[in-house]
């Protein structure tokens, strides 16, 4: 390219009629370009083997000559605003990797402090390099295995320059009431497995059959038969319940294994559609986004895709057992409490092949069964 500019001249002559210029250079068989036209003169770009020729029939003025000498000289008059620019290109790149803002959505005040605690240990704070996909969702794990009994989901979405928190808290007991008079009652059918008891007086004791509906603490104080006093009672009364159970479960798990490919795209999103500019080459990947400009609701990203793998392992005893237990929190539609659990697994009838086992099961699990409920006094 520098030896094809090398060759070119542009030159000045003086006003003639462009069409008797351009019959006149074509019989002499010389290449020109029109630059610009003028009344007094024209300015035209030729190559330098044909100055020559031209000098023997026009007079002329040379502008500008496309030399390495005069490339350089333009490079240097520019070099201060070329500057700017790739400054400005380097500050834009640092800033729209920089997060300047941690925002966790929580009206919980105590669980918004320990999870900044966290995130602070796992770096991600005000005025840090934005975290890769695979980064932050080790990130997400760790939290949540940090803190089971706080936390069921946890999400981190990077949106601009800041990091958004989203979560869900973990369920807790209902808390039990303190005014009025009050009885805790079984809301189920179950064998008592534990009673814990803060007030009241215990009508039930452990591996007692108890139905629906029956009084497990009552706030009635008795003495030889005569009621002394009527207080709120408070406690929880735990059982063992029995379920049957009917599992299908492959032997085999597919696991996502992400590669060390990485590719980039833009993504458009006017009226919250997104659609991808770039077709991706990537055939399984996930996708983490930042937003690039955003004018009247269209909005403009740029996407990093992840490429993984899906890869069949076979299950240990650990993984399997865990699986089977996944399993029938779904079949019975089961959220346990910190201090419910599953008591025993019976296999009542396995058949297995190649690639999957069908269990059916006896499960014995021990569960919350106590509720709190007011009573008046006639």
């Amino acid at each position: 390219m520098l030896n094809s500019m090398k060759d070119k001249l542009i030159i000045k002559i003086n006003k003639i009629s462009i069409s008797q210029l351009i019959k006149e250079l074509f019989r002499l068989n010389i290449d020109v370009e029109i630059i610009k036209e003028d009344k007094k003169y024209v300015i035209c770009k030729i190559n330098n083997k044909d100055l020559e020729k031209i000098k023997m029939h026009y007079k002329i003025e040379i502008i500008n000559e496309y030399t390495y000498k005069n490339l350089f000289k333009a490079l240097k008059e520019k070099l201060y605003y070329l500057l700017l620019i790739l400054l400005g290109i380097l500050l834009y790149i640092f800033l729209s990797n920089t997060i300047v803002k941690v925002s966790i959505l929580s009206n919980n005040k105590e669980l918004v402090k320990v999870l900044t605690k966290e995130l602070d240990n796992n770096n991600i704070k005000r005025l840090t390099y934005k975290k890769n996909f695979i980064e932050i969702n080790n990130i997400k794990e760790n939290i949540l295995n940090n803190n089971k009994d706080k936390l069921e989901w946890l999400e981190i979405e990077n949106i601009g320059m800041t990091y958004v928190i989203k979560l869900e808290e973990r369920k807790i007991s209902e808390k039990q009431v303190s005014e009025g008079n009050c009885n805790i009652i079984a809301k189920s059918d179950g064998m008592i497995t534990k009673i814990i008891s803060e007030q009241g007086n215990i009508l039930v004791k452990n591996n007692q059959m108890v139905k629906e509906g029956d009084i497990l603490i009552t706030g009635q104080i008795m003495l030889n038969d005569e009621v002394l006093a009527n207080v709120c009672a408070k406690g929880l009364v735990y059982a063992e319940k029995w379920y049957n159970v009917s599992i299908d479960i492959p032997k085999t798990i597919k696991i996502k294994k992400y590669t060390n490919r990485v590719r980039y795209n833009l993504e458009y999103s006017p009226d919250n559609r997104d659609y991808k500019i770039f077709k991706s080459r990537l055939k399984n990947y996930d996708s983490d986004k930042e937003e690039i400009i955003s004018i009247l609701g269209k909005k403009l990203y740029y996407v990093k895709e992840y490429e993984y793998i899906n890869e069949e392992v076979n299950m240990d005893e650990e993984a399997l057992n865990k699986r089977i237990d996944e399993l029938i929190y779904e079949k019975l539609e089961l959220n346990l409490g910190d201090d419910e659990r599953i008591l025993s697994k019976n296999v009542l009838k396995k058949e297995e092949n190649d690639s999957r086992i069908k269990i059916e099961l006896f499960v014995t699990i021990e569960r919350l069964i106590s509720k709190q409920v007011t009573y008046t006094l006639e």
